[in-house]
């Protein structure tokens, strides 16, 4: 019942801040994106050696990467960097929306491309979404809320050909997301 309210409560706050809050909608491939916002749901572990690598990759490729990522946990370990840190129940309200520094913090970036690897619909990552200043937003199709500027559907198993193992879906998620930022050519 509680997370009926909170989903409401989240898509009324949504539909009233994108009403209200104007925003530059402007492909960005993958060539032309110098400053990649990464949300993600944190392993259990708190270690995301996937998210990592992601991240390392991104680098290599001469982008400056914040890495966002939230923790259904009521304590981390996970020390709070400025590039990289894990939200968790603390650093949110009754809601699930993320206390208004982590907003404020979020507000003074600005970034090229925003891509949220979560697989299902978390609130707290949800709100980073809204509230990330980024010019091109990319994420999976988990509502109909206009907060993405590009969404991929895609099922939720994904199985190797080379292998019977399961394939991590925010490393499929990943690489199809990159794989259409690379192929998509704009004459802007």
């Amino acid at each position: 019942m509680l997370s009926k309210i909170n989903d409401y409560l989240f898509r009324k706050h949504a539909q009233k801040y994108l009403s209200l809050t104007p925003r530059e909608h402007r492909f960005v491939n993958y060539d032309k994106a110098k400053t990649v916002l990464l949300l993600f749901e944190s392993d259990y572990t708190e270690k995301n050696p996937v998210i990592r690598k992601m991240i390392a990759s991104l680098q290599q490729d001469g982008k400056k990467v914040v890495a966002w990522g939230f923790i259904d946990k009521k304590e981390i370990t996970t020390s709070i960097l400025p590039d990289f840190r894990i939200l968790h129940h603390q650093q949110t309200d009754f809601f699930h929306k993320p206390l208004v520094t982590f907003l404020n913090e979020l507000d003074n970036l600005t970034f090229d491309l925003l891509i949220d690897l979560s697989l299902r619909p978390i609130l707290p990552l949800e709100y980073l979404v809204v509230y990330a200043n980024a010019i091109f937003k990319v994420g999976l199709r988990k509502n109909d809320l206009p907060i993405f500027d590009f969404m991929i559907d895609i099922d939720t198993t994904i199985v190797s050909e080379e292998s019977s193992e399961i394939i991590t879906n925010e490393n499929y998620l990943y690489n199809q997301i990159i794989f259409y930022l690379k192929s998509i050519q704009t004459n802007d």
